[in-house]
């Protein structure tokens, strides 16, 4: 189904022979957009972003806390092969990352409770805690240097590494369960999503997982021109008509709108029931339809 033969039929139901230039601009394609948005709820559009999980080594496993005093500076050399690190301090004072790139501070006052930094290491890496605006007792609670840039390079003491699905698909929209596979079955074990990352524990197993994503509706604007096809599997397309007529005339006529977004909720449910018989034969799972 085209834009144009959307309107034409629109038009019909409104017993025209064509939509006015009022009902045109006041809004048809807004809502030919809005209908594609709840109709690619029945059938969304999935993909599946593989990417491969290696819990990352601590090169500095053995660390023990430091307290600094006011006027001290603590130095920490990261071991070569660190890149990435996380440090969780408490008190006031700064924190330092002194790398390839130059200095990176990390002010903190957080009094008897902690804070964590974390971040990418390029070449050489130190750590240095320093005094801060107003004072400097803190702690070095615990210094982590990790040999993986995997993912974001966001290590932190949750233990997590953040893995970004946009990055693949710009058209992200949300996570699909299953969300997560390993080794092409659902994964069983701990995991978490966080808007358009999937957060692996470090101590998860090593190998090939897949996030399985819904993707963002397409959409189609005025410059399309009429002959541009409705992004939506026919089927789908084919209700359409009635949901927009509903959603141009309710404020003039709501009983007209009214009449045809029962007819809409009709050939849905009808439509609902139909996929719901089918057990994959005819509904391809992989791709969302």
């Amino acid at each position: 189904m085209t834009v144009g033969e959307l309107q034409a039929e629109v038009a019909y139901l409104g017993f025209e022979t064509r939509l006015n230039d009022e009902a045109i601009r006041r809004g048809f394609i807004p809502a030919v957009n809005r209908g594609i948005a709840e109709l690619d709820q029945l059938m969304p559009k999935t993909a599946r972003v593989v990417f491969y999980h290696r819990p990352p080594a601590d090169l500095l496993p053995s660390f023990s806390p430091i307290r600094k005093s006011p006027g001290e500076t603590v130095t920490v050399d990261l071991p070569d092969g660190t890149l990435a690190f996380s440090a969780r301090v408490s008190g006031t004072g700064v924190l330092i990352l002194r790398d390839g790139r130059g200095d990176a501070r990390f002010p903190f006052a957080s009094g008897r409770r902690t804070a964590t930094f974390c971040g990418r290491v390029e070449g050489s890496g130190t750590l240095l805690l320093t005094d801060g605006d107003g004072g400097g007792d803190c702690d070095l609670l615990a210094v982590r240097a990790l040999d993986s840039g995997a993912a974001d390079g966001l290590f932190d003491e949750s233990g997590y590494l953040s893995y970004r699905c946009r990055d693949a698909h710009p058209d992200f929209f949300s996570f699909t369960p299953p969300c997560v596979e390993y080794r092409g079955v659902p994964y069983a074990g701990e995991y978490k999503t966080a808007g358009d990352a999937l957060l692996l524990p470090a101590s998860a197993p090593a190998g090939e997982y897949t996030a399985v994503i819904r993707l963002q509706p397409a959409t189609v604007s005025e410059s399309d021109g009429l002959d541009a096809e409705i992004p939506l599997d026919p089927a789908l397309a084919a209700l359409l008509p009635e949901l927009v007529a509903s959603f141009l005339w309710l404020d003039d006529t709501p009983e007209k709108a009214r009449f045809y977004y029962e007819v809409y909720l009709r050939k849905y449910a009808a439509l609902r029931a139909s996929l719901r018989r089918f057990d994959g034969g005819n509904v391809v799972r992989g791709n969302g339809w």
